[in-house]
């Protein structure tokens, strides 16, 4: 009790404090108050005396947030009246962390009377100030401790009237950080503490909450689901009769929130609408039965949502995406059917959907932002924008909807949450439950699918994100419900079953066909093929993320890799200067994809790991591995240089996980690639071959060394004779002694730039040591350091190599090294490193 009149009685001191020292004196009060209000606390009481200094000091705060400032000297009216907003402040923080069941829930119903009036009169009077934020905390708190009773009567008298609702909504607006993207990007420059007492008093509007409880995270950072949930708890404890009526003064000043004219709090203002409809949709979620909840959706909740959302700008639709995931977050979906039935409904009239002959679309994507009925589907849509928005709800709509599992036990509440939240009654589960899940994916299968398979040449960028998102969201959700019912059938080893054999309209399956059709894909508009590609790659980062590797690895991205090579291809010949410009924009476009494929096949080849090991991992290392074999042949040298460096990631990442013909398998794909004519692709073929044989045995190695030096040594280029006469002219041999002769060649050449290529990579895997095949592989490559045996091209290698070899080798311990070689390979090693003496 003392130092709570300590703290809210020093005023005088302040205000008898010259104006130029006032901020010192308060910025030092602070400082004492700051240490307790971090281990400030209310204990229980035991005895007669604690209860009455406890009922003391609750009177004393509320005395002084209720009554007049006492009079004071003329001198002193500005000082004191300046000091006195944080007396006021520090009264009600400390009402916040002091109420608790005790005093609202017992005998004496005179403090609760006076909290409510208090909370009312500062919420009506205290506009936007931070006393109002204060008292938000107090409010939250009576609510939360006041769940049901006669202890609301107050409140459900307050709220049954239109003003005090929009009292209260814009309360929760003004609860909110600053819009720092309007007025100059400066934030608010509070006094002394009042961040802190704030910072406090928002811990208390709701209790804690375990949303959002999956991977997928917030999507809003302005979004406060402290507010959706004080909303529900109002609504949950007055009951179902006088919840409908709050709830339509609430969504109707949510619909003139969401329509705010551009401001200062427009954001705020935008985002609140989205909390309180999260709330109200939660609490009719929690109140209502099915017949009741089905009548409010198509009466208030839906039409709400068809107002509003065309309203708010793009960039806050992440806040009713919150908005939606927190409403039906843990609940069955037929207490959602209507939304669902209304969203899907929404996707199949206004998404854009391709013509047959159509052309490019002309205009760039942000005038298309604004365009209404020219995107080309026959219905006619809305603009992209909004079909965006719908998208996005879409994407919300079945993350939650993953949430749910077809067993006995769908909807029902993690036991390991009660210890975590306070978390809502259990929600009715059952064989109607499990029939809703089936209707819901039904309008999925038969409704949304088709619409996203037929718009993934969207055009607008935006809206090929949600639809990939959406794809993703229907494999994932398709998945865990295949697996939940293989894992309820009789046999426990139903979790290695393929997805496919689960079901014959797996819609995963179907997504993969129609993104596999894109090779090969004949389409009216260049813009409109290479725009589903970019969606398919989007959906490649979703598998990666979001996905599981035992699962969305193993059946929807190791199919869909030869779609991602097979994107590198060019149509455009290159070394073509044409400037048309149509020819410059393909061009551009094509950039764009091949850039995003290549760091998506680079994404995949390091981050998704086939760590499950068993069958289906030594399956699936086979599976990729066999593509890998196909692409390394491809016509394209970009496809192939692209393989390669897969190849050399990939084996990275799974050296410990390779079967000895695995290992066996990626050496023969990436040797093959050493011969290759393109510089760049036999280049990245030797990167690959130095870490494959890293990862080797010493005896397996040996033999391979041995293998490519015979192979190295028969290759080299015949010397040309100095005789006239003695070589035959070509033109004396006929046309197939001509072909046979240059396929000869061109046999020696592609044996020579492997074996070469492969010894010299055999070099460099070895940068600290020197096994007895590493002096064996110099010697060899060696005699194709001079112009007469090799082309420029193996000789910059080999000379790199050795050089290399040189700079790590030969210094320090070079004695050490120096016994493994003979003195014939020494003095091969000498003819490539030494330079040319003056006087040779």
């Amino acid at each position: 009790y003392e130092f709570i009149t300590t703290i809210c009685g020093n005023e005088d001191l302040v205000s008898l404090m010259p104006a130029e020292e006032m901020q010192k004196m308060v910025h030092y009060l602070h400082s004492i108050f700051s240490p307790f209000r971090l281990k400030f606390y209310s204990l229980p009481r035991a005895s007669n005396f604690e209860r009455k200094v406890h009922r003391d000091s609750l009177t004393f705060l509320l005395d002084i947030l209720s009554t007049d400032k006492e009079a004071s000297d003329a001198d002193d009216a500005v000082d004191e009246k300046a000091a006195h907003w944080r007396k006021l402040l520090h009264a009600c923080w400390f009402l916040t962390v002091m109420v608790d069941e005790d005093d609202l829930l017992g005998d004496e119903k005179a403090i609760t009377a006076r909290l409510w009036k208090i909370c009312f009169q500062i919420l009506e009077n205290e506009y936007g100030q931070p006393l109002q934020r204060v008292c938000l905390g107090l409010f939250g708190r009576l609510v939360m401790i006041i769940q049901r009773g006669s202890g609301l009567d107050l409140l459900r008298e307050k709220l049954l009237t239109d003003s005090f609702c929009k009292i209260f909504g814009k309360a929760l607006v003004y609860d909110h950080k600053e819009d720092t993207s309007v007025g100059g990007g400066h934030a608010a420059q509070w006094a002394t503490g009042v961040a802190d007492m704030i910072r406090d008093s928002a811990r208390n509007i709701a209790p804690r909450s375990l949303f959002p409880f999956q991977r997928t995270n917030q999507s809003s950072g302005t979004f406060k689901v402290s507010h959706a949930q004080l909303v529900e708890n109002i609504l949950v404890g007055l009951g179902a009769t006088d919840a409908i009526t709050i709830s339509g003064f609430l969504l109707t000043f949510s619909k003139e929130m969401a329509a705010s004219p551009p401001s200062e709090d427009q954001r705020n203002s935008q985002c609140t609408s989205a909390e309180i409809f999260a709330g109200i949709v939660r609490g009719f979620m929690l109140i209502l039965d099915d017949e009741n909840l089905r009548k409010v959706w198509e009466s208030d909740l839906i039409p709400y949502l068809e107002e509003v959302i065309p309203k708010i700008p793009i960039s806050l639709s992440g806040a009713y995406f919150d908005s939606i995931r927190f409403a039906i977050q843990f609940s069955p979906p037929n207490r959602f059917y209507p939304l669902t039935l209304w969203l899907f409904g929404k996707i199949e009239e206004t998404l854009w959907e391709p013509k047959s002959g159509q052309e490019s679309m002309e205009g760039s994507e942000n005038e298309a932002e604004g365009q209404n009925g020219k995107s080309g589907s026959s219905q006619g849509t809305d603009g992209f924008t909004t079909q965006s928005k719908w998208l996005y709800l879409c994407c919300a709509l079945l993350v939650e909807l993953d949430e749910t599992e077809m067993d006995t036990n769908m909807s029902r509440i993690p036991w390991y949450t009660s210890s975590l939240a306070n978390v809502p009654e259990e929600m009715d589960s059952g064989p109607a439950s499990t029939q809703s899940l089936k209707e819901s994916w039904k309008l999925v299968s038969e409704k949304l699918l088709p619409r996203l398979a037929d718009a993934l040449g969207h055009p607008y960028e935006s809206c090929r994100d949600h639809i990939s998102g959406l794809l993703f969201r229907i494999c994932y959700c398709h998945r865990k419900m295949s697996i939940g019912t293989a894992g309820n059938g009789p046999s426990r080893c139903n979790s290695a079953i393929d997805l496919q054999d689960l079901d014959d309209n797996d819609p995963g399956s179907l997504i993969v066909k129609k993104l596999l059709s894109l090779q090969n894909a004949s389409y009216a508009s260049f813009q409109t093929h290479y725009n589903s590609l970019i969606t398919a790659r989007r959906f490649f980062s979703y598998c990666i993320h979001f996905g599981e590797a035992k699962y969305e690895y193993s059946d929807y991205m190791i199919p869909l890799l030869p779609l991602a090579f097979e994107a590198l291809k060019l149509t455009v010949e290159e070394g073509s200067e044409t400037t048309e410009p149509d020819t410059v924009a393909k061009r551009a476009l094509e950039a764009e994809v091949v850039k995003g494929y290549r760091f998506t096949i680079a994404e995949v080849s390091v981050s998704s790991v086939i760590s499950y090991g068993g069958v289906k991992g030594q399956s699936d290392i086979t599976r990729v591995l066999d593509t890998m074999e196909v692409t390394a042949k491809h016509d394209t040298w970009q496809v192939r240089h692209a393989c390669a460096n897969f190849l050399r990631c990939f084996q990275g990442s799974h050296k410990f996980l390779f079967a000895e013909a695995h290992a066996e398998k990626i050496t023969t794909i990436v040797a093959g690639l050493l011969a290759d004519e393109r510089r760049e692709v036999s280049s990245a073929a030797m990167a690959a071959v130095t870490g494959i044989i890293s990862a080797m045995p010493s005896e397996m190695v040996a033999k391979l060394v041995d293998k490519y030096a015979i192979q190295a040594n028969r290759s080299k280029m015949k010397g040309k004779k100095s005789k006239k006469g003695s070589v035959q002219p070509t033109e004396s041999l006929s046309e197939a002694e001509v072909e046979e002769k240059k396929s000869k060649e061109q046999k020696r050449a592609r044996a020579q730039q492997s074996s070469v290529f492969f010894l010299c990579a055999t070099v460099l895997s070895q940068p600290y040591d020197t096994p007895p095949y590493i002096p064996k592989a110099l010697a060899a490559i060696s005699k194709h350091s001079f112009e007469r045996n090799a082309p420029l091209g193996i000789r910059d290698t080999v000379k790199k190599c050795c050089a290399e070899y040189k700079k790590t080798h030969m210094s320090d311990n070079w004695e050490i090294h120096r016994k493994v070689f003979t003195q014939e390979q020494l003095e091969a090693l000498e003819d490539v490193i030494s330079s040319p003496h003056y006087y040779c």
